[in-house]
């Protein structure tokens, strides 16, 4: 989701500095109640349960409002077409359709709609800018002295992690709880896209250059890793398991 890019040559903490930061948003497919093979909740995993942690938080409450937004839209919309086809129908005791005597729109009312829509608008575009704001900016930046710094490769078809305190082992990243994790995500071969459904969180590992992300979670859980960008015949097969202890 949010990613700052670098040249494969320039030092790690150039990288860090960098501020060119993109969003990128994903869905959520809809899943039944079992659990799956880790003895976690499906439904947590694809996203109906939520987890505590700030980005699912930013991601959740932004997803909600667009929710809202979109069915009091349709409710409108559909409202208001059957409220037309009931009023301005064809009556048998005139023959003709119902008419408004001159046709034209109050002023009140053409007013009353740009006030509305633009009270939409503009809550919209804070609470997106907002979220944005939260996958942009970590706690205390991206140089954080205290966060655990992990740099992630990726390869046809499976990641590595590592970091200073061994907190990967092949298809394993083991991280502390309440622990800010901020990873610097690459790939040695073709594209592929790191992501973290439960977390909301997903950035592209593309060759020679790096992309950042973050992620601070407060309860202990396993969650998939999982690549989102066709790689290659073993790409539905690219899963780690992100530990939090």
């Amino acid at each position: 989701m949010v990613y700052a890019l670098c040249h494969a040559e320039d030092a790690r903490p150039k990288c860090l500095e960098s501020r060119h930061l993109a969003v990128r948003t994903s869905a959520v497919l809809p899943v039944s109640l079992y659990l799956d093979r880790d003895g976690q909740s499906i439904l947590l995993r694809r996203g109906l349960l939520a987890i505590s942690a700030p980005t699912t938080d930013a991601w959740q409450s932004l997803y909600n409002l667009y929710w809202v937004l979109a069915v009091a839209a349709g409710a409108i919309t559909i409202g208001a077409l059957v409220l037309f086809v009931t009023k301005y129908r064809a009556r048998p005791s005139s023959g003709t359709a119902q008419h408004d005597e001159d046709g034209k729109v109050p002023v009140r009312t053409v007013l009353v709609i740009i006030i509305i829509m633009a009270s939409v608008l503009a809550g919209a575009g804070y609470a997106s800018f907002h979220a944005i704001g939260v996958y942009n900016n970590p706690p205390n930046g991206w140089n954080d002295p205290n966060a655990l710094h992990v740099n992630v490769t990726g390869q046809r078809f499976s990641w590595s992690f590592n970091c200073t305190s061994g907190c990967g082992v092949p298809a394993v990243l083991t991280v502390p709880h309440n622990k800010i994790v901020i990873l610097n995500i690459t790939s040695i071969d073709v594209f592929h896209s790191f992501g973290i459904p439960d977390l909301r969180v997903k950035a592209d590992a593309i060759p020679g250059k790096y992309n950042l992300i973050w992620f601070q979670v407060s309860t202990t859980g396993t969650y998939r890793i999982l690549c989102y960008e066709l790689c290659g015949s073993g790409h539905a097969f690219m899963i780690a398991k992100l530990v939090v202890t």
